[in-house]
């Protein structure tokens, strides 16, 4: 009877004590922070909805690309919804581009190439993210002949390819609904056919800004 009575007991103190840890846990993610703390939960609050941008620079390489291909400046924004206090699904949408000029044929012009993938994004770390994605890339290649002295601007090339992009990164800067980060990113696209790019890759430093 005795030993019953023990057991009753310790089974009681171990249910109290998981039910105290979830609330604890969705005080810190669900709850927002009172004014009357004196100090605030660590990190940023996430849920619902989450969109930003990132700017940077990086480049666009594929082989025997030559001129075509190098230095780029890149753009990216997303948009989605958190699906757990560290987890968001989102659709990232990435552009890079080129310019490139006295590429015999073709003279000046542009290397414009997109990923676009949804994407899961994950924090280990309060401040720490990483990201993957699948989804296609889009190939364009524009050359102005003006630099030949025709004077107009033709597309040479336009395709698409399956495509996956990778990427993470830490928040410098957080608030209560928002942070900067700086990322690394890199991305792939399969351009197939004949006279096709290749496989044709895209790598980005780049700073966000990021609303929740």
């Amino acid at each position: 009877m005795f030993q019953r009575k023990l057991l009753a007991v310790g089974l009681g103190v171990i249910l109290l004590t998981l039910l105290g840890s979830v609330s604890t846990a969705q005080a810190q993610y669900y709850g927002r922070p009172s004014p009357y703390y004196a100090r605030a939960p660590r990190g940023v609050y996430r849920a619902g909805l989450v969109f930003g941008f990132s700017l940077g620079i990086g480049g666009i390489s594929a082989s025997n690309c030559g001129d075509v291909c190098g230095f780029a400046g890149l753009a990216e924004a997303h948009i989605g919804g958190m699906i757990a206090p560290n987890v968001a699904v989102v659709g990232d949408f990435w552009e890079g581009l080129h310019y490139f000029s006295g590429v015999r044929g073709l003279g000046s012009g542009e290397t414009w190439n997109g990923v676009y993938t949804a994407a899961l994004q994950y924090w280990p770390l309060y401040n720490l993210w990483i990201k993957g994605g699948l989804g296609f890339g889009r190939l364009l290649l524009n050359a102005n002949t003006s630099y030949y002295g025709y004077g107009y601007s033709v597309n040479v090339d336009d395709e698409t390819g399956f495509a996956f992009m990778l990427a993470g990164g830490i928040e410098l800067v957080q608030s209560f609904n928002w942070a900067m980060d700086l990322q690394l990113r890199y991305g792939n696209v399969a351009y197939g056919g004949n006279n096709g790019a290749g496989d044709l890759s895209m790598y980005a430093v780049m700073l966000g800004f990021n609303w929740y």
